[in-house]
């Protein structure tokens, strides 16, 4: 019995022990345990005596035992590790950084996590600084299972792999690439971002190359690599081949914003005089020019030139948000006979691109009879509209559609008319205007970016 109960104190303690023990990286630290265990023990005897005189005589007695034990147990916990608040810090303002910058290049991005605190605090806010033309998903690591995490990421045009944590850099190794072997076998053929901490733990990649089961898949991908010094968030093309690294775009760290060969100054300067000749120039002779743009600070900066330089009888401005219904009430109760579709600031031309055909549907839907007027970065990001659904080009080959199409080798502004044969724009000049050279540069520097 001594022996049971020893045996049991001694398995809660390794309960205990065991369920401290778990995952964490901090050195490790012993702990030794007392514990003091009194047992009491009650023994009940029945003894059967016969005597010569052939009286049988019961006797029953009681015996009680005090048994006291020490048991020591010495383990080794491993402490879980305390994480710095500026580590944390430092992987929210590098999600931040990219999620707003860089990857609203990608029309949908899958942002992977290992399940730790500071590669949640770099995923999470990659996610949060995504505009909401950006479709994302956060999706968790899997060790046990990196097939399954790999077969939802591949769903999407970009991965970012955001492994920046406190694992150790051979698990982070390792992770990074049973992940990418998984994504591999996926078939995927989209773009990866690489977080700079698994930059590091694969040795820049050497580890990743000398994998069989990644390396013939890496030259099908594009590949992008997070880096970071005292002032600036690098992003760079990984070449495969060579190994070289391009950059592709520098973040300030303290604002947290891409570099860019032009100021914020000179990019309002290019909306607003395009936003001049559009309202003096475009709308001249409409009865009423309803401007929809969107909420980005150069589109509004567009629209309100637009707006005070106005030759229409009546102009009114609606923003797109997405909310296509009530677009439509605002442009039918407003009733113009043109519609200026202004938009063209800091979006990517597949967000310009879909905002355009949301608009147009919403035109179609509505029966709209009035003339459609397009602004140059519009026609630009949808290819002369030919990225547009096929049925909004049929549409449109029906109506009256004007656009500004800047000519910048001869620097001049041209209106020009548009019309569709076999569903391939042509292009008709209007009407000439001079580009001033102080707009020339700009326009220059912005289409260069």
């Amino acid at each position: 019995m001594k022996s049971g109960i020893l045996g049991a104190i001694l398995l809660i303690i390794g309960i205990a022990v065991g369920a401290l023990i778990g995952g964490a990286t901090a050195p490790p630290k012993t702990v030794t345990t007392t514990v003091q265990q009194t047992v009491t023990a009650t023994q009940q005897q029945t003894v059967t005596t016969t005597a010569i005189q052939t009286t049988t005589q019961t006797v029953t007695s009681t015996t009680t035992a005090t048994q006291t034990a020490t048991v020591t147990a010495t383990a080794t916990v491993t402490a879980a590790p305390l994480v710095p608040a500026s580590e944390v810090e430092l992987r929210r303002a590098i999600g931040s950084a990219v999620g707003s910058n860089f990857l609203p290049r990608f029309q949908s991005v899958a942002i992977v996590r290992y399940p730790n605190l500071l590669c949640t605090a770099l995923a999470t806010a990659a996610a949060a600084a995504l505009p909401p033309y950006v479709n994302a998903a956060l999706v968790d690591y899997n060790a046990t299972n990196p097939k399954s995490s790999a077969e939802k990421a591949a769903q999407y045009q970009a991965v970012f792999l955001a492994f920046g944590g406190e694992e150790p850099l051979q698990e982070a190794d390792k992770a990074t690439r049973d992940f990418l072997a998984a994504l591999a076998e996926t078939g995927y053929r989209g773009a990866v971002v690489v977080h700079a901490r698994a930059w590091a733990a694969t040795k820049q990649f050497a580890t990743v190359k000398n994998d069989t089961r990644i390396a013939p898949w890496l030259n099908t991908v594009q590949i992008y690599v997070v880096l970071l010094n005292a002032t600036h968030l690098t992003i760079a093309r990984y070449n495969a081949t060579t190994g070289a690294l391009t950059p592709v775009m520098y973040i300030q760290r303290t604002t947290g914003k891409a570099e860019k060969p032009y100021t914020e100054a000179e990019a309002l300067f290019l909306r607003t005089a395009v936003g001049r000749v559009a309202g003096a120039v475009l709308f001249q002779g409409y009865g009423k020019v309803a401007v929809v743009t969107s909420t980005d600070p150069y589109c509004a900066a567009l629209s309100a030139a637009a707006y005070s330089t106005s030759r229409a009888n009546s102009t009114a401005i609606f923003t797109y948000t997405g909310n296509l219904e009530a677009l439509k009430a605002q442009i039918q109760n407003y009733a113009p006979d043109a519609v200026f579709i202004a938009f063209g600031g800091e979006e990517p031309a597949y967000a310009i691109a879909k905002a355009t055909d949301d608009v147009i549907t919403v035109l179609r839907q509505i029966d709209y009879k009035g003339d459609v007027l397009i602004h140059a970065f519009v026609l630009r990001a949808t290819a002369g509209l030919t990225k547009l659904s096929q049925e909004n080009i049929q549409w449109l080959s029906q109506k009256t559609v004007k656009a500004i199409a800047p000519d910048l080798p001869n620097r001049k502004v041209n209106i020009v008319k548009i019309t569709f044969a076999d569903g391939k724009p042509q292009f008709a000049v209007l009407q000439t205007l001079p580009m001033p050279d102080a707009v020339a540069n700009i326009l220059a520097k912005i289409l260069s970016s």
